[in-house]
């Protein structure tokens, strides 16, 4: 007989289900067999003309266009709700599924638009947006893939999304995560695995992997993530679209669910995934100009300004590999593509090391596990589910900190942020230049096995938490197994045991299509300036 937690989930699935109109769904005897592992045209081959005409446009484009009256809200809105259950049908990426509150938001901006002779209520009119499932919608649940969080709606919104509502945005869908967002997987005991677009044997990323699914498939123009360890940048790299990490008080995070909620040792923030670098900017822009320093008190009041860059060739730091695990053959080509098209395009580059990278990454688990996991697993105990294994590093093996031991990890964690700022301020190119951007992989490998349990390093985006620095992510290519063939572990690592399971864990076919994106980083709350050095990282690739 099931558990009570496994009947509660499947009461769970059941009620999603019955909330996507059967109108929207495509009949299953249409839908691609599991063996095509390739679905990200499947949109364009079985929805109308005029759905993929809307569909295939940036957040930007669309805003543009429905400021212009060109499409209402309605017509944008019903594309993308349309779109995005082709996707969920094929990728798993629902948690809540609202289109009725979506499409009456919708209307009630048309009807302004009209009424006030083509006025827009701000620079998101009309534009639909997904979220990831931590962030709260009044009467919308947030289980965070926990069964004991299931039937307990939200009283109110996240901050975030209540100024995005102010800017004029209109949201329809939440996606899937990770128990505990925890992980850089999307998997839970409440709605399943999330796969990959490219490759359905793949996982999208965690822990915002149903944002990079649906962004993926262009069943959204732009979502919501959030990060502590990687969680907008590994699903951005992972589903070949673009992402911003923030530093912390740059974006608005109060009443945002959250498990570690509180700690203030590596602090989450949030931030956009979009499908064209000028999207971040829009987000950030157009979020930034709700002045969210007035409505959570930890934002600093920072506006949006447009940067310009120097009328001179930039200066990249590219690190290819951070010495305690070399990342494999397709992330090091993605690499090496990156750095030979800025030496082309007349920038100088030059290979780079970060500080104590290992460090850093113990640090960052040390900030994880500070209660010896025991919110976690307070969650897990309240229904009596497993959980999944991802998490089971940071809720087992671990003693929760004292008081004193916290204080004194605090004083080990400020000591190593200022060494860091110290090694970056002096930190020169071969000419003698000051670094414009650092630029490293975003993790070791192009995507994972799907539920294999093979993320097993995070320190090339954790590190980054650890030090908040601001990073874009560039998509740059995909696995290719005759280009990316397999190798033996270099041996390079510091880490060589974990560096050779992580290679004999690389079968380039299994990898197939697999997506590489690079993080380009620069210091604290320095989200423009990024924005603008990663156009210069995009122009010299696609040149």
């Amino acid at each position: 007989m099931p558990a009570q937690w496994e009947l509660t989930a499947a009461e769970k699935r059941a009620k999603l289900a019955a909330s996507i109109p059967k109108e929207y769904l495509i009949p299953e005897s249409e839908l691609p067999p599991s063996s095509r592992l390739d679905v990200s045209q499947v949109p364009k081959e079985l929805l109308s003309k005029e759905i993929i005409e809307i569909t295939e446009k940036t957040a930007t484009d669309l805003v543009a266009a429905i400021a212009k009256g060109e499409y209402t809200s309605v017509e944008v809105t019903t594309a993308f709700i349309k779109r995005s259950v082709l996707a969920h049908q094929l990728l798993n990426i629902f948690t809540e599924f609202f289109p009725e509150m979506a499409l009456k938001r919708a209307a009630e901006l048309d009807e302004y638009y009209k009424s006030s002779g083509g006025k827009t209520v701000g620079p998101l009119h009309g534009l639909p947006m997904s979220l990831k499932d931590q962030f709260r919608v009044k009467g919308i649940e947030a289980c965070m893939g926990y069964v004991s969080w299931i039937g307990k709606p939200d009283e109110e919104n996240s901050t975030i999304v209540d100024l995005l509502l102010a800017a004029g945005a209109v949201f329809y869908v939440k996606t899937n995560i990770p128990t505990s967002l925890m992980a850089a997987e999307t998997r839970n005991c409440v709605f399943g695995q999330t796969v990959n677009a490219y490759n359905r044997t793949l996982a999208p990323g965690g822990s915002s992997g149903g944002e990079g699914a649906i962004l993926s498939m262009k069943g959204a123009p732009l979502g919501i993530g959030t990060d502590i360890g990687g969680s907008i940048r590994i699903p951005s790299s992972f589903s070949g679209v673009y992402g911003l990490r923030p530093s912390h008080g740059r974006f608005p995070y109060l009443k945002v669910a959250n498990s570690l909620e509180y700690s203030e040792t590596v602090v989450s923030v949030d931030g956009p995934l979009a499908v064209s670098l000028s999207d971040l900017s829009l987000f950030s822009k157009a979020l930034l100009g709700q002045e969210p320093w007035k409505h959570d008190p930890r934002v600093i009041n920072l506006p949006f300004k447009e940067y310009e860059l120097p009328k001179r060739p930039l200066v990249f730091a590219i690190e290819p590999t951070d010495g305690v695990v070399t990342p494999h053959p397709p992330v090091l080509r993605a690499i090496k593509m990156v750095a030979d098209a800025l030496t082309k395009a007349g920038h100088e580059v030059f290979e780079f090391k970060s500080y104590k990278p290992a460090v850093g990454t113990e640090i960052l688990v040390r900030a994880w596990t500070a209660d010896g996991g025991e919110n976690i697993q307070g969650d897990l105990d309240a229904s009596g589910e497993p959980g999944i294994p991802d998490i089971d590093p940071f809720v087992k093996g671990f003693k929760p900190l004292t008081m004193k031991e916290l204080h004194v990890f605090n004083k080990d964690k400020l000591e190593f942020n200022t060494e860091s700022l110290e090694y970056m301020n002096a930190a020169r190119s071969p000419s003698g230049k000051k670094i414009d951007a650092w630029i490293r992989p975003v993790g070791v490998s192009a995507s994972v096995p799907a539920g294999h349990l093979k993320l097993r390093y995070l320190g090339y985006t954790g590190l980054l938490n650890v030090l908040d620095y601001t990073c874009v992510v560039v998509p740059v290519t995909k696995c290719d197994p005759t280009i990316d063939v397999a190798a033996p572990a270099p041996g390079t690592g510091s880490d060589a045991a974990l560096e050779k399971l992580l290679w004999e864990d690389y079968v380039p076919e299994d990898f197939k299509n697999g997506s590489v994106g690079v993080q380009i980083i620069g210091g604290r709350l320095e989200e423009e300036r990024m924005l603008a050095v990663a156009g210069v990282v995009e122009e010299s690739l696609q040149a």
